[in-house]
């Protein structure tokens, strides 16, 4: 699990999830552009539900590891959907450099060397 921090509020939601929206919220940063993005997360009581975020070039993100959860929301369409957006506004190394879960050479050497900008 992992809490998407924006601002002064986070969610928690699923790791791939929250990798998926920080990368696409880094590509929209360099491009200038905007996107609302609803993730999957629980309210105080535990039912599902979604926050809306507004992702851009001002927006301040980070992804924090949150505590283990057996409910963790995983919506491999959801990331799939972020992934392909991120590579529309040609983000594409933040798509492969975000997440922990790529086993692509390229990705980890994104991670463990990543592009000087």
């Amino acid at each position: 699990m992992k809490y998407v921090v924006y601002g002064e509020n986070r969610v928690m939601t699923g790791d791939a999830i929250a990798e998926a929206v920080l990368a696409y919220a880094a590509a929209l940063g360099e491009n200038g552009t905007t996107d609302i993005v609803e993730i999957p997360t629980a309210d105080a009581e535990g039912y599902g539900t979604t926050a809306e975020v507004l992702l851009g070039p001002a927006s301040q993100i980070m992804v924090e590891v949150a505590p283990d959860d057996e409910l963790e929301p995983e919506d491999e369409d959801l990331v799939n959907e972020l992934a392909r957006r991120t590579k529309a506004v040609g983000g594409g190394r933040f798509a492969d450099a975000a997440s922990s879960h790529s086993d692509e050479p390229e990705a980890k050497r994104l991670r463990t060397d990543p592009p000087q900008v």
